[in-house]
């Protein structure tokens, strides 16, 4: 039940000033995030002369590569908090996504690509290199005037 067409324009935009504040937010978010250690903590044991000493790496990928970097007692306590405010930030990033893809259909706006929120996004895993390279080869059990073109 409309009451009047001003009233629903009003009301879209709000929605609209509110997708555009995410928006922004989301820039301002990813920026913050780019400012901390990518990477989680790892610690890692090694046994020598009946002794296990444990040594603390960062590690962090880079495409296919897992690198790690040795991080120093006295350096680890700032490090963690630093890893706990990316985490954070992460996290009110993927909030203000889902809050963009509700949004976006209510607006007319077409809904965002899913943005990277401080993941690295030329990441490649090994289940989208296996598509890359099946991409042209037909599919199996699925007769061809049923399959599309990929491109």
């Amino acid at each position: 039940m409309r009451k009047n067409k001003a009233e629903d324009e009003g009301i879209k935009g709000m929605l609209r000033d509110e997708y555009n504040r995410c928006l922004e937010l989301m820039e301002q978010v990813k920026q913050s995030i780019g400012n901390y250690p990518r990477g989680q903590l790892v610690i890692k044991k090694v046994k020598a002369k009946e002794r296990v000493y444990e040594y603390h790496h960062l590690q962090w990928r880079e495409g296919a590569k897992v690198l790690s970097r040795h991080i120093p007692e006295k350096e680890l306590p700032e490090l963690k908090k630093k890893i706990e405010l990316r985490e954070a930030y992460r996290s009110n990033c993927l909030k203000l996504e889902k809050r963009l893809e509700y949004l976006a259909p209510i607006i007319g706006e077409k809904k965002p690509s899913r943005k990277s929120c401080g993941l690295n996004i030329n990441m490649t895993f090994r289940h989208e290199k296996n598509l890359l390279k099946n991409e042209n080869k037909p599919a199996v059990g699925v007769p061809r005037s049923r399959q599309t073109k990929r491109g």
